[in-house]
């Protein structure tokens, strides 16, 4: 066996499967894995931003800030966008008691 393959393994340390096999994968499956969870935390925080990690609200106001960037969002569509990040802010804001009197 390679150096590149591990036992994946949730973080309780109970297999990925219901089964009581381990699964053996590569780092670049494991990789592409990590990817799909970041990607679903991401979309399940929109609208609940309260309950969502710091990792998942960084990423998700990187996204709509980058969005609102580039300017190729239609014009109805800004506003909710604008909505979106001022939720995220507001959810760092309160979480961390980040004072912006400053």
């Amino acid at each position: 066996m390679s150096n590149d393959l591990q036992l994946s393994v949730t973080r309780d340390g109970v297999p990925d499967h219901a089964s009581d096999t381990l699964v053996v994968r590569t780092a670049a499956q494991r990789q592409r894995a990590y990817r799909l969870r970041r990607k679903r935390a991401v979309i399940d925080a929109i609208g609940d931003e309260v309950t969502a990690s710091r990792v998942t609200l960084l990423a998700l106001l990187g996204q709509e800030l980058a969005a609102l960037d580039s300017g190729t969002v239609p014009t109805p569509l800004t506003e909710a966008k604008r909505h979106c990040v001022k939720r995220i802010l507001t959810a760092i804001v309160t979480r961390y008691a980040i004072d912006l009197a400053d």
